[in-house]
Formats: C-alpha cells, sequence, structure tokens
C-alpha cells in the first residue's frame, strides 16, 4: 500500500536517523558503508530512506534512488538503471550503453563493469548516496549486481542503503543479504513506535484535542507508521466533513483508510482476492479447513492463492493457522464487503467448525455476534455454551445467555427460563445493576402464570443480593399465582424460606423447611434441596444447636456441588466457613475461604470474588488479624460496582472496616463507620438495619456513650431469644461479652443478666466446645467481676484462637483484680496490652496502658512495626505481591502467580507503599533490590 505521509514528521525513528546520519558523516573520510533496512510493510522503510535522501542533499550528498517492484522482475536490472539514468544528469549515459547489454545475459559482466566505473568516477567528483527499495522483489541480475557492486567500491565515497521487507525471502535474496553482511553491512530493524511517538504523530495530524477512543484505534497501528498516518488522516477528513462532529462520532475506520486497503485487495488476482476476503471474514484465526467449507474448494487448490497472500504480506502463516498480518487491514476488508455476506458467511463458519470437533465456547463467540433473532439453534448452543463456560468465566457466560436471550422472543416457551438463567448468569459475574434491570423489565411483559413465577424466582435472586425483604416478596407473590410447576414452586419455597432467615427472622425461616423440602425432594430438585438444607443449618444455628447446624452446612455443601454453577440458588459454602468460625473452628474456616478465593481469583466472577472477600475480612477480625482484615474488606469494597449499603459483601466489609477502626482508634475510618451505619439503618432490609444498628453501637461505645450503644440494639420491650436482649445477632458470638461489659456500663443490668444467660445456655448445650465455654466464663465474670473466671474466660479463648477476644477478657480480669492482687493485676493487664499490641489493635494497647499507668506502672507505646512502617510491617501476602512487583510484575501477572484476583494485588500493594513509604513501582523497585543487596530478602 502506497501513500504519501506529507508534512507528517518522523517520528520515533530517533536512533535508525543517527545511524545513517553517522554514515554520511563517515563517507568522505573513511569511504563507504552499507545499510540494510528491515521492516514489516508498512513500517516506514520507504520512508526513512527518504529522510536519508533528504539528510544527503543537505550535507552536499549527490542522492540516487531506486526501487523494484514484483511487476517488473522481467526487466533486468530495472531499479539500478533507474538509480543510474534519471535525473538532469544522470550517472550513466543510455545513449552509450548498447541496447544488447541489457537483453543478453553474456554482456552482464560488461554492464556490471561500466556500472561500477561510472559510480567509481562519479564518486569522485562528490559522495554518493544510492537508496534502493523493496529489495524482496528484485530480479535475479538486480540481486547479482547487490552482492557485487558495494564490495568492489567499498574504498569508495559512496553509501548503499536498502530496505528489505520482512516474511519476504527468496533463496537469492537471503544470499544477498548474508554477502552484504559479510561485508560490513548495518542492519536497521524497524520496530513498531513508542506510545510516546504514536501520541505525537496523532497530535500532528489531528491536533491538540483528541478523542480517547481514537488514541486507542492509534494505538493499534503502532507497529505500521504508513497505517497510522492514513488512519489518522481518515479521522481528520471524516471529522472535517460536513457530517462530522467530534472525533468519538467515527464510530469504526476511516472512510480513507478503507478505500486504502479496498484499492490494495483490488489490485490482487481475482482467486487470491477473493480467497483473502473470505479469510477476513472468518476472523483473525483461520484454517485451511475453514477456508474449504466456505470457498468450496480442496486445500490444493488454496495452495497458490495463500501463497500469493503471504507474498502480498497480508497474511502469515503458522504451524496449524494463518493469521492477518495486521488486524486493522482485515477489519478494513471485512468493513468493505455487503452486512448480509459477512453474517451469512460467519453463519457458515460456525456450523463449519461445529462439525469439524471445535468446542463449542470457542466458535460461541462468533455465532453470538453473527446469529439473528428467532434462529433458535443458535439460541440453545448459546445456552450451552454459557453453562459451560459458567465456572470458569462467568462474565463471558452472562455475555453469551445475553445475547441468547436477545434472540428469543417473550413468547417462546423457553423466555422465562432463559431470563431466570440470565439474571443467575450476571450476578454471578458481579453485575448486579443489569440483573435487577432486567428482572423488573421482565415483569412488564404480559406472562403466564409459570413464566411470571420464573421471572420473580430471578427478582428473588436478585434480592438476596441487595434487599432481602425484596426477594421474599417475589417469592411469595410468585406463590400465590396458580398451576406452578412442582419444580418451581420447590425452588420458590427454598428461596423464600433463605431470604426470611437472612432478613434476621430465622423462627419464621424454620416454619418453610418442611414444605420445601418436601417440594423439592418429590420433584427431585437438588438445587432446592440444597438451600432448605442450608436453611435448616441456620436456623439449627440460631437455636443453639451447633453441631447440627455444621452438619447441616456440610450436607448442603454436597448437594449444592451436584448441580451446575450457573443453577445453583445460592453458595452454602460460605454459610459453611461462617459456622465452622462460629463453633470455633477458626482456622478451618479461614482454610475454606483461602481456598475458594484462590479459585475465584482464579476464574470464578466478580460476584463470588467479592463475596469472598468480604467473608474473610470477618474471620481474619475474629483471627485479631485487624490489619489484613481491612485490605480484605477494602478489597471487597473496591469491586462493588453497583455500591449499595444493601449488598450483602459490601455491608459485610463495612461492618469490618467499622470494627477495625474501633480497634485502632481511627478517628477518620471512625466517622466513616458511623455515617455508614446511619445509611444502614435507614434500610428497608431487616438484616442491614440490624447489623446497621451493631455497627452504630461499637461506634458509640468507643465514643465513651454505652447508653447510646444499648439504644442502638434494643428497643425498650426487649423482644429476648435464646441470642439475647437485641433486635439483632451480633456479628460474632464472641461479642456477646462486649455487650454486657456495655450494659453494665449503662446501667442495664437486666440486659446484661439476660445476655450472660443466653451465653451460659449455650456453654451447657455445647460443653466441648472451647469458645462458648469461654463466651460464657467472660460475660458470667463480667458480672460478678470475677478476676478468676475472667482469666479463665482468656484461656479458653487462646484454646479458641480468639486472641483480640482474649486480651480483652484479661483486660476485664486485670480491672477486676485490682481490689485483691495489683501484681497480679498488672500481669493480666501487660500480657492484654501485649496481645492487642502484637494484633494492631492500638486503642486497645492504648485503654490498657491507662489502666496500668492508674496503677504506677508506665509503659511506651509498641515500638513493634508489624502495623506501622517497614517492611516487618507487611504482611505475608503483602511481602509476597511487593516481591512479584519488585521484579517487574504486572497486577494481572501476579494475580495469576498467587491465583488470586487483580483486585485483591491492587490492595495489597497500596497498604505496601503506604508502609514503606513509596509512590511508585520504581521506587519499590529501587528499595526492594538495595535490601536484597544488604542480604536481607524482601
Amino acid at each position: 500500500m502506497v501513500a504519501s505521509h506529507g508534512e507528517v514528521p518522523l517520528r520515533g525513528r530517533a536512533a535508525e536517523l543517527a545511524d545513517v546520519r553517522e554514515s554520511l558523516e563517515a563517507v568522505r573520510s573513511e569511504g563507504g558503508s552499507i545499510l540494510v533496512v528491515r521492516g514489516a510493510a508498512g513500517a516506514g522503510r520507504s520512508r526513512l530512506l527518504a529522510e536519508a535522501r533528504r539528510m544527503a542533499d543537505a550535507m552536499g550528498i549527490r542522492s540516487l534512488s531506486g526501487a523494484a517492484d514484483p511487476h517488473s522482475r522481467a526487466v533486468p536490472l530495472a531499479p539500478i538503471m533507474e538509480a543510474l539514468l534519471n535525473g538532469p544528469d544522470p550517472v550513466l549515459e543510455p545513449d552509450a550503453l548498447p541496447a544488447a547489454l541489457f537483453t543478453s545475459a553474456d554482456h552482464r559482466f560488461l554492464l556490471l563493469q561500466t556500472m561500477r566505473q561510472q559510480l567509481e568516477q562519479a564518486s569522485l567528483q562528490v559522495p554518493l548516496l544510492l537508496t534502493f527499495d523493496d529489495l524482496q522483489w528484485a530480479d535475479a541480475a538486480t540481486l547479482l549486481a547487490m552482492r557485487s557492486l558495494p564490495r568492489r567500491l567499498a574504498q569508495r565515497p559512496l553509501v548503499w542503503m536498502v530496505a528489505v521487507r520482512d516474511g519476504v525471502m527468496t533463496d537469492a535474496l537471503r544470499t544477498t543479504l548474508d554477502q552484504l553482511a559479510a561485508a560490513g553491512a548495518h542492519t536497521i530493524t524497524l520496530k513498531p513506535l513508542e506510545t510516546s511517538s504514536v501520541e505525537a504523530i496523532t497530535h500532528d495530524v489531528l491536533g491538540d484535542d483528541v478523542d480517547e477512543s481514537v488514541r486507542r484505534l492509534a494505538e493499534r497501528a503502532a507497529d505500521r507508521p504508513l497505517l497510522l498516518v492514513e488512519l489518522l488522516r481518515g479521522v481528520a477528513e471524516h471529522t472535517a466533513g460536513p457530517t462530522g462532529d467530534g472525533h468519538d462520532s467515527l464510530g469504526g475506520l476511516p472512510e480513507r483508510f478503507r478505500d486504502l486497503v479496498a484499492r490494495t485487495v483490488e489490485r490482487l488476482p481475482d482467486r487470491v482476492r477473493r480467497t483473502v476476503q473470505i479469510a477476513a471474514v472468518v476472523g483473525p484465526r483461520f484454517t485451511v479447513r475453514q477456508l474449504e467449507a466456505l470457498l468450496d474448494e480442496p486445500a490444493s487448490a488454496l495452495l497458490e492463492p495463500l501463497r500469493s497472500a503471504i507474498a502480498e504480506d497480508l497474511i502469515v502463516a503458522h504451524a496449524d493457522h494463518f493469521t492477518f498480518r495486521h488486524d486493522l487491514v482485515r477489519e478494513a476488508i471485512v468493513a468493505n464487503l455487503p452486512a448480509d455476506l459477512v453474517r451469512g458467511l460467519r453463519r457458515q463458519v460456525v456450523d463449519a467448525d461445529l462439525r469439524a470437533g471445535r468446542p463449542l465456547p470457542e466458535a460461541a463467540t462468533l455465532l453470538a455476534a453473527v446469529a439473528l433473532p428467532g434462529d433458535a439453534e443458535a439460541v440453545s448452543l448459546l445456552r450451552e455454551a454459557a453453562l459451560m463456560v459458567a465456572p470458569s468465566d462467568p462474565a463471558a457466560a452472562a455475555d453469551l445467555s445475553v445475547r441468547a436471550l436477545e434472540l428469543t422472543s417473550p413468547r417462546a416457551a423457553d423466555w422465562a427460563d432463559l431470563v431466570t438463567e440470565t439474571i443467575q448468569l450476571l450476578l454471578a459475574a458481579g453485575r448486579a445493576g443489569p440483573a435487577a434491570a432486567l428482572a423488573e423489565q421482565s415483569l412488564e411483559v404480559p406472562l403466564g402464570p409459570e413464566a411470571e413465577a420464573r421471572v420473580r424466582l430471578g427478582g428473588a435472586l436478585v434480592g438476596l443480593q441487595f434487599a432481602f425483604v425484596d426477594a421474599v416478596r417475589h417469592c411469595r407473590t410468585a406463590l400465590e399465582l396458580r398451576n406452578l410447576s412442582p419444580s418451581l414452586r420447590a425452588d420458590l419455597l427454598a428461596v423464600l424460606a433463605l431470604a426470611t432467615a437472612l432478613d434476621g427472622d430465622p423462627e419464621a425461616a424454620g416454619e418453610f423447611i418442611a414444605p420445601a423440602m418436601s417440594a423439592a425432594r418429590a420433584c427431585d430438585n437438588t438445587r432446592a434441596e440444597a438451600v432448605t438444607v442450608c436453611v435448616g443449618s441456620i436456623v439449627d444455628l440460631h437455636r443453639g444447636d451447633w453441631r447440627t447446624a455444621l452438619a447441616g452446612a456440610d450436607a448442603a455443601v454436597d448437594l449444592s456441588k451436584r448441580v451446575e454453577v450457573a443453577h445453583r440458588l445460592c453458595d452454602p459454602e460460605i454459610w459453611r466457613a461462617m459456622a465452622l468460625a462460629g463453633v470455633g473452628r477458626l482456622d478451618d474456616a479461614l482454610a475454606v475461604t483461602e481456598t475458594q478465593q484462590r479459585q475465584a481469583g482464579v476464574g470464578a466472577g466478580l460476584a463470588e470474588t467479592r463475596l469472598w472477600s468480604a467473608t474473610r475480612s470477618r474471620l481474619l477480625l475474629e483471627a485479631g488479624r485487624p490489619a489484613e482484615a481491612r485490605a480484605a474488606a477494602e478489597e471487597a469494597l473496591a469491586m462493588v460496582d453497583e455500591i449499595g449499603h444493601g449488598d450483602f459483601a459490601a455491608v459485610t466489609a463495612i461492618c469490618a472496616l467499622g470494627r477495625v477502626a474501633v480497634l485502632t482508634g481511627d478517628e477518620e475510618a471512625l466517622a466513616t463507620a458511623e455515617r455508614n451505619a446511619h445509611v444502614m439503618q435507614a434500610s428497608k432490609s431487616t438484616s442491614v438495619r440490624n447489623a446497621g444498628a451493631w455497627l452504630a453501637a461499637l461506634v458509640a461505645a468507643s465514643d465513651g456513650d454505652p447508653g447510646r450503644a444499648i439504644a442502638s440494639l434494643t428497643d425498650g420491650s426487649a423482644r429476648y431469644s435464646d441470642a439475647g436482649p437485641w433486635r439483632c445477632h451480633p456479628l460474632d458470638v464472641a461479642e456477646v461479652p462486649w455487650f454486657v461489659r456495655v450494659a453494665l456500663q449503662a446501667g442495664q443490668h437486666d440486659f446484661a443478666e439476660r445476655a450472660a444467660a443466653a451465653a451460659e445456655r449455650r456453654s451447657e448445650a455445647n460443653p466441648d466446645m472451647p469458645l462458648f465455654c469461654a463466651i460464657d466464663a467472660h460475660a458470667r465474670g463480667l458480672l460478678l467481676r470475677d478476676h478468676e473466671e475472667l482469666a479463665r474466660a482468656a484461656s479458653l479463648y487462646e484454646a479458641a484462637g480468639r486472641p483480640l477476644a482474649r486480651a480483652a477478657a484479661l483486660e476485664d480480669a486485670g480491672n477486676a483484680a485490682t481490689r485483691h492482687d495489683r501484681a497480679e493485676a498488672v500481669r493480666l493487664l501487660e500480657t492484654a496490652m501485649r496481645i492487642a499490641d502484637e494484633a494492631g489493635a492500638q486503642r486497645d494497647a492504648a485503654r490498657v496502658r491507662s489502666a496500668l499507668r492508674e496503677l504506677g506502672v508506665y509503659r511506651r507505646r509498641s515500638t513493634r512495626p508489624c502495623t506501622g512502617q517497614g517492611w516487618q510491617a507487611l504482611t505475608p501476602s503483602e511481602l509476597e505481591v511487593v516481591r512479584l512487583i519488585a521484579r517487574g510484575a504486572t497486577n494481572r501477572a501476579a494475580a495469576e502467580r498467587l491465583y488470586v484476583s487483580p483486585h485483591t494485588v491492587s490492595t495489597h500493594l497500596k497498604h505496601a507503599f503506604t508502609k514503606l513509604g513509596v509512590t511508585s513501582r520504581l521506587e519499590l523497585a529501587r528499595i526492594a533490590l538495595t535490601r536484597a543487596q544488604s542480604n536481607v530478602v524482601p
């Protein structure tokens, strides 16, 4: 393809021009030199030769130029004769050369001798630059001359500069280049332009007002400056035209660029042109088998057209497939074909690929692009492909399902099924907003009872993400419809039970368990049975039957594994992790979250990744690791694109951050927690309001206002339950003693006594669970101010792996012991302070330190770096990320290496930058290298 560059400056070739200038400057003193310029079509070889000639003219060096052409190969020595015979003062006089010299091979030697002599004489008058473009098209005689003349004239002031296109290499050309290299030739390889050069050219052509979409388009042509300039000129013509209204209105490839490609393709022989056009329709990657199916020709007949296309540098051959040399060219070829023809051909490609055994997920993307509404076969294939990819790539599955829905009429028998299926996949991909919109829009369509109920099931699944009360409403409305299928009724009953339990009323949820289980088993609906078993586990836990609750969680997980990911109604694994933590098996719970989070980082959807990050933040907090809990919570919130305080993951993460703020005394974070609590308390969801009440109470107590804290958690009438005298369950059962302590501080002894009684009943029902026994002892010790009972609680907390709860019990024990044994009080308080310091609970540590001062014991604030600054402040996860990033890994590469999500890497990196006091990856790499050189492994 040929196009003038006009006045656009040559960008990004400073090093290459420096090589040319060096050769030209040395030609007078050091004699001749040879430069070989190599690069792909459009890489700027011709432009560099032109710049060299301009440079030579400015330096008083005479320039001569010629170019080979595929259509002039029949003329021997054509490029050299072009250089030597043209111009007002040609090096060779045409009249002095007998015609036989050009036509007879026997006289070629004499002609070369004449050329050498004339060039030698001309160079004595003034140094010469000879440029020869497209040497890959040169005839045999020209290549022979190029092997001979530069070597024989090496001592003369001549600079030889030849350009060769990559990818087109005959044996004769290879021999010529080898001999030029042996004669001292310097090779200049034209590489893709740097981003700064692309931006400079973009501004050269379009000025300073450049749309981001145009920048992205320009970046795609970075390896071909010719294409880049033509592309940008096309953009300029479009925006300057009578209908141009700015770069963002382009909508596709500029017409000028498409015309350039069209002219190139039109010059091809008919069979080559047809082969290239069909190949472009197939896609960036195509095979001979695909061309056979579309062209209805055997592979043997395609051999020559493909060879010609390769020679034209349009396509590239690989081991088992072909690709286009540049995808912008391929897109332009397709854009120049009728849209209906392209769509029909691509539909044939899909059918041929599937017949040939290509995996459905690989063909599904193209099918989604070319299928027409009403194509039932395409819809069925897209749904099947979505289910296949859902476990590894929920986002791709959601896209396929959305497209299948677009192709399906609401009057189709399976439309409502597809709506619910699409909602589930959108939720799994973390796209709750579109899922909610789809649910609401679908209900505006006139539907029969079964179809409406299925759509409402989808709406209920959205409600499980944002507002449990909405899930309850959708399920109740759907269950009132007549003649529902048994399986659908089982689904609705199961989701209704789950939503009711999660909305803060497990007892009411328990009433749905029997009918839901009966309905699920009657029609062998495993997914509904899995949800119902999970609800039973929640109810059992609420009633204090933790062993049964944990067994139910295990059973729900096992049942759920028998259901395809895209068809599951919930993930019982989350609940199982929480149940493990609830019975004191915190290490097991964290192990589950770690495994699930790694799997989510590899391929699961954004929703699952976010939910596991939020769950992990809560468990890390219970494990006494607030810094890591904060990182996990911030990661979860960073992934909330449709942020709402009703999102279960967001609620969990926000509450975790609030508890970290209370532990650390971070005033800014406390203010944020208080604002979030007020928003959550205004929610229409009971569970969200309850969580907001606990968060508000935590902040109020930390502000020294126990009365406000208790008021936040009770409504005066004190609707007591087995859990205690509050309107909601605490985020952690170990916070029951906190409630007792705050109630006593507020003068609410009745509340404190009833909470302690609830803890005692739980302990008596589970005597072999250290955590419940610890909570019981802690609550009773607070009521009685019994430092021995409180010390026993601390020992039990240690066995249960709850360091911060242990520190709280030790602090309470120390405060209670001051009346009896000052030395014992100091010992207990110092241990509590050490644990709080090590965990990074600065506010707790400061409070204990104050209590020690009242006993006459002064302890400095801990200088341990574990939660402050420096390398020792990094958590193990942050340290792993830092090591990889310092070695040059991108966030995505580090995520793949560590089997986590890029969001996780980003969060860890942000905290590491703060702890290490750096602001860039370069600075991080520098200090990491310095540390490594000091024999300290970072």
